[in-house]
């Protein structure tokens, strides 16, 4: 097995299920299929905390999204928040995290024993299938080589049934490493492939290339420029032809290092 693995959990899915029946940051035909598996109060109660739930499109903005990723351990944050614990940091959010806990904590068993085996059957299917075709292919090390910047650490894209036009690519990093990236399984193969491919791009030019928001677009045209390099056109960042263009014209003059190129793009507008 290569470095990317496909990968799924109870929690995250139990988490976004919650996310997409309320519509709490998209709307789709899982959340419609299970809309009668929560009340219309508990349903307005996310709606009213969407923008602190809900992360769009790459960037962060809700800034209680990460604690959802606890979801399945309600009982256990709202213990710690009655004792003082809590999150460090969400202090002022007390009130409304015992809220959210309370209605995660209500909806877990139900969750677990109605509706998880089946989606447990999609999510083991999807990755089984895209896990074989990935290995078959070796796109990390075509990526690695290409760019000249190899990991040790294991890239987990973590399979998502419930997120369809809702959030994914949202990378995070565990202590040994190792890096997660959120996923819909509602797609084909090769739209999969393309994504995960960009996305562990993004991995290893932050192994030499900080991140910053103000230079996302250049950033991310570069993941796709090498992208496109490795498996023909995508058609997920049209709106970066300026840079992904740029990166191929400088390239087809002499080899660059994916820093030098990044440096290159700055002026572009």
């Amino acid at each position: 097995m290569g470095k990317i693995q496909c990968v799924y959990d109870k929690d995250n899915n139990f988490f976004f299920h919650l996310m997409s029946v309320a519509k709490v940051g998209y709307d789709n035909a899982y959340g419609e299929k299970h809309k009668d598996s929560m009340s219309s109060e508990d349903i307005a109660t996310m709606k009213k905390y969407e923008k602190e739930l809900t992360m769009k499109g790459g960037e962060y903005n809700g800034k209680l999204f990460w604690t959802g990723m606890y979801a399945g351990n309600a009982q256990d944050v709202i213990n710690r928040i009655h004792s003082g614990g809590g999150f460090p940091g969400f202090e002022s959010y007390t009130d409304v995290l015992l809220e959210i806990f309370g209605i995660f904590l209500k909806y877990h068993d139900d969750y677990c024993e109605k509706i998880w085996p089946e989606e447990e059957k999609r999510l083991d299917q999807t990755a089984q299938e895209w896990q074989k075709r990935f290995d078959e292919e070796r796109l990390d090390e075509k990526a690695e080589k290409l760019l000249g910047i190899s990991r040790e650490t294991i890239f987990f894209a973590s399979l998502i049934s419930s997120i369809e036009h809702g959030v994914e690519a949202i990378l995070y990093e565990d202590e040994s490493g190792d890096t997660y990236d959120l996923f819909s399984i509602d797609r084909d193969y090769n739209s999969a492939r393309a994504m995960f491919l960009h996305e562990y791009i993004i991995a290893l030019l932050g192994k030499r290339i900080p991140f910053a928001i103000d230079s996302y677009d250049r950033y991310e045209g570069l993941a796709e420029y090498y992208t496109e390099e490795l498996i023909g056109k995508t058609y997920n960042f049209t709106y970066m032809e300026k840079y992904i263009d740029f990166y191929r014209k400088k390239m087809s003059e002499k080899a660059y290092t994916p820093e030098e190129l990044f440096e290159m793009a700055e002026d572009i507008y």
